[in-house]
């Protein structure tokens, strides 16, 4: 009778063990799930980011030009 009790004390702690490896499973899924889900969203605002970047780089390099374009006809106009 008291190997049944021990028994049944097993089997009730494996069962216990199981169900909680389960919903760790399942919590563990649920966080990588979301953690992919985030580094998909940053990709994207890196993406945009990388390109807000770019466009005003090109706006600066545009108005450099245009000061250098400026600088030289000033000095050209002097040395005349």
């Amino acid at each position: 009778m008291e190997a049944i009790k021990e028994y049944g004390a097993l089997v009730w702690a494996l069962i216990a063990t199981g169900v909680g490896a389960i919903f760790w499973f399942a919590r563990l899924e649920a966080r990588v799930n979301q953690t992919i889900e985030d580094i998909d969203r940053l990709e994207k605002q890196i993406d945009s980011d990388r390109a807000d970047a770019r466009a005003s780089r090109a706006e600066t390099n545009d108005i450099l030009r245009e000061v250098q374009r400026d600088i030289k006809l000033l000095i050209g106009r002097n040395h005349q």
